[in-house]
């Protein structure tokens, strides 16, 4: 049986609902009537909404606004007010019991305010969970990346960055923020943040700027073939006090790894937008993670293209942050968390600046000695031009100031070790 604790449940015999909003949001006022008899009606599909006798005798209920992992979420309108439109969302039946609890739970608690998406009402049906909300008009993804502006990208870091403030101080983590849950309506300047159902509840007491990395833990990561030796056993063995193996600087596990401890972490979120110590592993996850997944989600504004990193699996995105924010701010986050990070080849990071004009096929301006490795990375790079971090001060002092203001708010969102990132509090600041 599903416990949704404190949230607002309908009962299956309860037939009309008014959905009109009583205080803050957290009283609803509902009223019952007697089911109305279904005799002469038509069969609806089961996959169908209208297949439910409490949606088809309350909504009229219109096509898909959009549809995911956690279920399908349709356009409704209240019999009895049809003027008004609603969101209803029904959770796919496979969906654990404790992710529609969570969900239900921070829509009701924290709902329609500082950019969160209200709650109207909830209705369980057997093993079909239905959720009513706001009708959030919004532009789509793929538009808002064709044209957005720097002032429009400006505004919503700041209205992303409120939301995510206001639930880190309620003891909320996101853990999925992308921008496909971050919806914006760009005519009306109106935000709001979805999809909860991977949040996590921590103590607001614990501290988002100190991390204890779990010293059981131990990930080798496969970065080439197995009979290729990576680097010697004293490289890496540096900084990392182990019972001697039989694996140390290749690329396979032996007997003594595999027995040690596993590690059992939350590594919800979507690919290529993951922290990297949900990657590695991290034990102790905080706030944090969100931040991360916020600055990618402004680097794909800025680079006009979602996702910006498209990973196979968790060692390609580590990887590919390797290539862009440097090899050793990720291999020194690996021994923090006492875990060792195998690879054949250390990079610098790019210049931030010149990788978005890369990405939106802008021309980039060659400053200093060409660069071998630049051209052997990047795909077009014919005449080597050097995209290397070493040069991201002079590109920054290039641009105006609302376009620096953007890029210096990713760079602090996108600082890969957590302990040094900064909070939603903190870059919430920069607009003041």
């Amino acid at each position: 049986m599903l416990a949704f604790e404190n949230v607002l449940c309908l009962g299956s015999g309860i037939d009309y609902f008014d959905v009109t909003n009583v205080g803050h949001g957290n009283e609803y006022n509902i009223s019952a009537s007697m089911p109305t008899p279904n005799a002469g009606r038509r069969r609806v599909p089961p996959d169908r909404p209208t297949s439910s006798s409490w949606v088809r005798d309350n909504f009229i209920v219109g096509g898909v606004l959009g549809s995911g992992t956690f279920g399908n979420v349709y356009q409704i309108k209240c019999r009895r007010e049809p003027g008004t439109s609603y969101a209803m969302k029904e959770l796919a039946r496979n969906n654990l019991p404790k992710f529609i609890a969570t969900e239900l739970r921070i829509l009701q608690r924290f709902g329609g305010v500082h950019n969160i998406m209200r709650i109207h009402a909830a209705h369980r049906e057997r093993d079909r969970v239905f959720i009513v909300m706001d009708y959030f008009e919004h532009t789509p993804t793929k538009e808002i990346m064709a044209s957005v502006t720097v002032p429009e990208i400006l505004d919503y870091m700041k209205n992303l960055l409120d939301a995510l403030r206001y639930l880190h101080g309620k003891g909320i983590i996101h853990r999925d923020v992308k921008p496909s849950n971050f919806l914006y309506n760009r005519s009306k300047h109106k935000y709001c943040l979805i999809d909860f159902g991977l949040c996590e509840e921590i103590s607001v007491g614990q501290s988002p700027r100190k991390h204890i990395g779990e010293r059981n833990a131990l990930k080798n990561l496969k970065v080439s073939g197995q009979n290729h030796k990576i680097c010697e056993k004293n490289e890496v063995r540096k900084g990392v006090k182990r019972k001697e193996c039989d694996c140390h600087g290749l690329p396979r596990v032996c007997d003594i790894c595999t027995k040690r401890p596993r590690l059992h972490v939350n590594k919800a979120g979507t690919p290529g937008f993951r922290a990297p110590e949900v990657l590695l592993k991290y034990r102790h996850q905080t706030f944090l993670v969100d931040i991360w997944s916020a600055g990618i989600t402004f680097l794909s504004l800025l680079c006009r293209k979602h996702p910006v990193m498209r990973p196979n699996d968790d060692y390609e995105a580590l990887g590919q942050m390797a290539i862009i924010f440097g090899s050793e701010p990720i291999e020194q986050l690996a021994r923090k968390n006492n875990s060792i990070l195998l690879a054949s080849w250390d990079f610098p990071g790019l210049d931030m600046v010149k990788f978005v004009n890369a990405v939106r096929n802008e021309e980039i301006p060659q400053q200093g000695k060409y660069c071998d490795t630049c051209r052997n990375l990047f795909f077009g790079n014919y005449s080597a031009k050097c995209m290397c971090h070493i040069s991201e001060e002079h590109s920054l002092r290039q641009l105006a100031p609302d376009e620096r203001q953007v890029f210096e708010i990713l760079k602090r969102c996108l600082i890969v070790d957590p302990e040094m990132r900064y909070t939603a509090e903190m870059l919430s600041a920069s607009f003041s």
